[in-house]
């Protein structure tokens, strides 16, 4: 049942309410009136978040993958390929610009480790490819229902395993029957996995009529509305026990994949714990994604979907705390524009230069981001 919240007077009074806003300083007066000052401009924030990144991100996703499943299924020669693999790195983008927000519909429904899991599983596709006829009904309902319920053998980097090798398309008539069913197979469940993301940001009645009938085909509408719970943190319904409490969630999802991405992604290889760890290694697409993340933070943390500019849209979390933690938000900017120039930096491609000293100095940057945040959180919370 949709939930109607009376939040809109609130709204305009966070627009108008500048000089009782609670300031980052050590000697401030935290009265009552101050506190909903904050809660009001917080609850703003926190709407510009979910309608000018999560919602956009998610939007922006789901026709991206909706255009890459229309190229699959019309693939039919290499210029058709290199066509899916231009549009594979579009909607690519549209994911990991999305990674500092997985704690909504993306964990909830485990959509991140459905669709985004690596490395691909190789000895069970070529098992698959080598056991099966796709050609068969029966045999392609086998494949439909592994690329719909694994982890290992759909997503992302199942379709990257078949239509890349060494950074470049592959011939397209080195192809097998087999493998042009299996890649339409997954890029029909990566839309599928795009329109329940979108649905459950931006409520199912809000997205296009036919996403609405496939998610019912489905039987996959989604069960929550997180944008409608962020907007309104704080209320009745909502998971986020404050205003306040939704902010720092944004926040923390960033140093989430901020640190992932130091630990694991370029970590794992790099400190030579896991080798095999590394993200999108046949479309020579890894720093791609590793800069990729970190501009994920950037777009939740500046309040809108865009890859330029070192300020923040207004209204957004930095520019409040530009405004009330001025120290501790000018570090953060510092830091995030340094670790993506010492991502964009590394040596590529990432597969073949994993233990290159530019990995080093991007994890180095990366926990330099991550401390600054902390920092931030931590007078956000105290406040």
């Amino acid at each position: 049942m949709k939930k109607i919240f009376k939040y809109a007077m609130l709204m305009v009074a966070a627009c108008t309410m500048t000089m009782g806003l609670v300031s980052c300083s050590d000697d401030d007066d935290n009265s009552d009136g101050d506190v909903t000052a904050k809660e009001l401009a917080l609850a703003a924030v926190n709407k510009q978040f979910v309608e000018k990144t999560a919602i956009a991100t998610y939007e922006q996703l789901a026709d991206d993958c909706e255009e890459l499943q229309t190229l699959v299924e019309d693939m039919d020669s290499q210029d058709d390929l290199v066509k899916v693999c231009d549009q594979w790195k579009k909607a690519r983008q549209d994911w990991e610009w999305s990674e500092a927000f997985l704690f909504g519909a993306a964990s909830g429904y485990s959509i991140d480790p459905h669709i985004d899991t690596w490395p691909f599983d190789v000895t069970v596709f070529n098992f698959y490819m080598g056991k099966f006829d796709l050609t068969q009904e029966n045999d392609q309902q086998v494949i439909d229902h592994s690329v719909a319920t694994t982890q290992n053998f759909t997503g992302f980097h199942a379709m990257e395993y078949v239509i890349f090798r060494e950074g470049q398309p592959r011939q397209f008539d080195a192809l097998t029957a087999n493998e042009l069913y299996f890649v339409k197979s997954v890029a029909a469940d990566l839309y599928l996995s795009a329109c329940r993301l979108e649905a459950a940001w931006k409520g199912t009645d809000n997205v296009k009529e036919a996403r609405q009938q496939l998610l019912a085909d489905e039987e996959l509408e989604p069960e929550d509305n997180f944008g409608e719970e962020m907007k309104n943190a704080g209320n009745a319904g909502s998971r986020w026990k404050s205003a306040t409490e939704g902010a720092i969630q944004i926040i923390s999802g960033c140093q989430d994949i901020i640190g992932e991405v130091a630990e694991g992604k370029i970590g794992s290889a790099f400190h030579g714990d896991d080798t095999n760890y590394i993200e999108s290694p046949h479309a020579y697409n890894s720093i791609q994604d590793f800069y990729d993340n970190i501009m994920s933070c950037k777009h939740a943390l500046y309040g809108g979907l865009s890859v330029s500019g070192s300020e923040p849209a207004a209204g957004s979390l930095m520019a409040y705390c530009a405004t009330y933690c001025p120290t501790e938000a000018a570090a953060v900017k510092a830091a995030l524009e340094n670790a993506l120039e010492k991502i964009n930096s590394m040596k590529r491609p990432f597969v073949l230069n994993y233990m290159d000293a530019s990995a080093g100095v991007a994890i180095d940057a990366l926990n330099a981001l991550d401390e600054t945040l902390d920092a931030l959180k931590g007078k956000l919370e105290n406040q």
